[in-house]
C-alpha cells in the first residue's frame, strides 16, 4: 500500500467518523442518554436493581426491571442504542463485503434493502 493509499483511507476513515458524529441517529442516542440519565424515576430504579442484584434478590430486581422497561426515557434509550447499532452493523457489514466479498447477514432484512449485493 502506497503512502498515498494509506492516507486517502485515513481521510476517508475520518469523513465517515465525522458524518457519524454529526448524523441525526447518534445525536438522538445522545439526547436519549441525557433524557435517561436526568430522569430521577430511572437513575433511582437502576440504584435500586444494583443493590438488589448484589444482595442476591433476582426476584425484586426483576420486578423493578419491568418497572424501568416501561419508562418513556428508558424505552427511548433502548430505541436509539438499537437504531445506532443498526446503523454501525450495516457500515461494518459494507465494509467487509469491499474487503472480503461477502456480507454476513446479507438477506431482504439486512443493508436496508439495499438490493446491491443481495439476492431477493
Amino acid at each position: 500500500m502506497s503512502k498515498c493509499d494509506k492516507e486517502a483511507i485515513i481521510e476517508k476513515a475520518i469523513e465517515l467518523g465525522r458524518l457519524l458524529a454529526n448524523s441525526d441517529i447518534l445525536n438522538d442516542l445522545r439526547e436519549a442518554e441525557i433524557a435517561f440519565l436526568n430522569d430521577e424515576e430511572a437513575q433511582f430504579l437502576l440504584e435500586d436493581i444494583k443493590k438488589l442484584k448484589k444482595n442476591g434478590d433476582k426476584n425484586e430486581a426483576s420486578d423493578l426491571r419491568q418497572k424501568l422497561l416501561k419508562l418513556d426515557s428508558y424505552k427511548r434509550l433502548l430505541e436509539a442504542q438499537e437504531t445506532s447499532k443498526k446503523l454501525i452493523e450495516e457500515i461494518h457489514g459494507i465494509l467487509n463485503y469491499y474487503i472480503n466479498g461477502s456480507l454476513p447477514k446479507c438477506d431482504v432484512n439486512s443493508c436496508a434493502n439495499c438490493s446491491r449485493h443481495c439476492i431477493k
